[in-house]
């Protein structure tokens, strides 16, 4: 950021007012005989505290707990700790993060579309009705059926050509496609909350 020349000027007399704050607090702490309190005007106005052996000086820092305001708060402490004379136990470490444990997740559904032919096969048994269908032909995949509409499903993979039967079929694939679907929702969802939450 640009800075003008009284900005500078400004924050060049900060610093030496901050410097002879330090030395004067550092000369009372360890009782000196010289307490360089002339050395600014800051030092001057408290030179009752620095005097005075009953004085007590309390240096008062504000720090942010935000963790994009780390730097300024490292910054602020190491001042504090080098003006009350203790910049030697401030260190700095590695943070280290604790990840809690996560639950193995369950395997996911696999959509209808994206079933090979055995998957189909395996389907129709569960439900009672791989004899009924003509699945003999491979072609015959996930994809290829959520493609039929439902009179090419009634010619196509029924022997007699049963309505009731087709319909049957055309509506189990759906349901379970859209069961699919929701379940994945609520997987993302739950990833989603899961990343919010470690941030």
């Amino acid at each position: 950021m640009y800075h003008s020349s009284e900005r500078q000027k400004e924050s060049a007399e900060i610093n030496a007012s901050l410097w002879a704050l330090k030395e004067c607090i550092r000369a009372r702490a360890t009782n000196s005989s010289r307490i360089p309190y002339r050395n600014s005007n800051l030092t001057r106005i408290l030179r009752e505290s620095f005097e005075r052996q009953n004085a007590r000086l309390c240096v008062i820092a504000c720090v942010a707990p935000n963790a994009t305001d780390t730097e300024h708060t490292m910054e602020t402490l190491k001042t504090v700790a080098t003006i009350c004379g203790f910049e030697d136990q401030i260190k700095e470490a590695k943070a280290h993060v604790v990840t809690p444990p996560t639950l193995p997740r369950k395997k996911a559904a696999i959509p209808v579309k994206d079933w090979d032919h055995d998957q189909v096969v395996k389907f129709l048994e569960r439900k009672k009705m791989n004899h009924k269908v003509k699945l003999s032909n491979k072609k015959y995949d996930g994809k290829a059926l959520m493609k039929m509409s439902l009179p090419q499903m009634r010619a196509q993979l029924f022997v007699e050509k049963d309505k009731d039967l087709a319909v049957k079929l055309f509506n189990i694939l759906r349901k379970e496609n859209d069961r699919v679907s929701k379940l994945e929702r609520s997987e993302r969802a739950n990833l989603a909350n899961e990343r919010k939450g470690r941030v």
